[in-house]
């Protein structure tokens, strides 16, 4: 299996290519960097700190605040002024018998401004959880880009051997066939074979570079030579148990439990504005027969409405039962999406394990038999070639269920909202 067809199946491998990547591809011809080394944490931190979508949260932050504000604030005093029995007939000729009120108004709207003000806490509990959940994408885009830069770094160091090794070994066919004990067509085999290693050496250096330009562009950065440090063998500790503990704390369920009080505090908002709220008055009146002053009082009270907020309470319950039924069923599949890494994880886990215990040290020994067995003239070149070609498909296996298995991690990690990496 080739390494694009092992990671297009595995949960996040080729899932974050972002387009401050492609940009930073398009724009480094010609461009010599300097070399760098960076830790999985370092590169984290950077892109945590300079990453450009994080720093719109900060802008977020203060636009859902300052609507919050706004929402825990009762609508102002009305103040009026009204002229009564003035400029008339009769006695009421003039401004004689004018009476002149100044009041002011209020509105008794208590439960509007409490449903005002959750509605707001509500949308910033979304996006609290929206930003968590970013932070946790983001967090595994970036473990996700330097296991790919690590891995082929690996790759690129595996070619290099490969190569060492074709020389080496069209020394041995080049004295053979001189010696007339091969034929001239081994010869021109072995060549080819080089020239195959040569060209693969040269591809994993040009995939090399466009790994490393796509982690540097996490962190605003355009490096062609960053060089990721460690240990793609590293395999996690894998606590099943532990991970299924965690599903309550993750941030899509977050998103999904704060997305559905937001939708329940809709509800609520709609019901408390859609009663008319008691109003009252006071003010002072003034007549202008005898100059004399009184106070007056206002106080007015909304009738019926009784079937409209019967319809909206049955609303506002259907709401909650869905949201209710939403969360349980987000939750439901993020527990099936968990057990499948699991599960994938324990495969990788074995496949490994093979490899390392049973294929790889018996395809060595019989590369060694393989090659002993040709300088004796016991097995043509083919022969002694598949062997040689079994040793190196196992080894880049190797890397490939390594780097799987990683990615397999980080997806978990990015799930359950965790960021224990190597």
């Amino acid at each position: 299996m080739t390494h694009a067809e092992l990671t297009s199946k595995k949960p996040i491998a080729g899932r974050f290519l972002s387009a401050a990547a492609l940009v930073s591809l398009l724009t480094v011809a010609g461009h010599t960097s300097a070399q760098e080394t960076v830790r999985m944490q370092d590169a984290i931190e950077r892109t945590l700190e300079s990453h450009p979508e994080l720093a719109l949260w900060s802008y977020r932050q203060q636009d859902i605040q300052a609507l919050s504000d706004a929402a825990s604030q009762r609508q102002p005093a009305q103040l009026s002024l009204s002229v009564d029995d003035a400029i008339g007939t009769g006695q009421y000729e003039g401004v004689g018998a004018m009476q002149t009120t100044l009041s002011a108004r209020w509105l008794l709207e208590g439960k509007q401004v409490q449903a005002r003000t959750d509605h707001a806490s509500a949308q910033k509990q979304v996006l609290s959880a929206r930003q968590r959940l970013q932070l946790a994408e983001t967090t595994a885009e970036t473990a996700t880009l330097f296991v790919v830069l690590l891995a082929d770094q690996e790759r690129l160091t595996l070619a290099r051997e490969a190569l060492e090794d074709e020389r080496e070994l069209l020394r041995i066919v080049e004295r053979r066939v001189d010696a007339g004990r091969a034929p001239a067509t081994d010869l021109v085999l072995a060549r080819t074979r080089l020239t195959e290693r040569e060209l693969a050496l040269e591809e994993y250096s040009h995939r090399l570079q466009a790994a490393a330009l796509r982690l540097s562009a996490q962190w605003g950065a355009v490096n062609d030579q960053l060089v990721a440090s460690g240990n793609i063998h590293q395999a996690p500790t894998l606590d099943q148990q532990a991970v299924l503990t965690q599903l309550n704390d993750a941030p899509v369920l977050g998103v999904t439990l704060a997305e559905a009080d937001l939708f329940t505090a809709e509800g609520r908002l709609s019901r408390a504005e859609a009663v008319t709220p008691w109003a009252v008055a006071a003010g002072v009146r003034r007549f202008e027969v005898g100059g004399d002053y009184a106070l007056v009082a206002e106080l007015s009270i909304p009738l019926g409405g009784g079937a409209r907020n019967a319809a909206l309470n049955r609303s506002l319950q259907a709401r909650e039962q869905q949201s209710d039924v939403s969360a349980q069923a987000r939750l439901k599949q993020l527990e099936v999406e968990v057990r499948t890494l699991l599960l994938e994880l324990e495969h990788s886990q074995h496949v490994i394990e093979t490899l390392n215990q049973t294929i790889l040290p018996a395809l060595g020994s019989g590369r060694e038999q393989a090659l002993q067995a040709y300088e004796r003239g016991q097995l043509d070149y083919l022969q002694w070639d598949n062997a040689r070609q079994q040793w190196l498909s196992a080894r880049e296996r190797l890397l490939d269920e390594a780097e799987a298995l990683q990615l397999q991690w980080i997806e978990l990690q990015r799930l359950t909202g965790q960021t224990t990496y190597f």
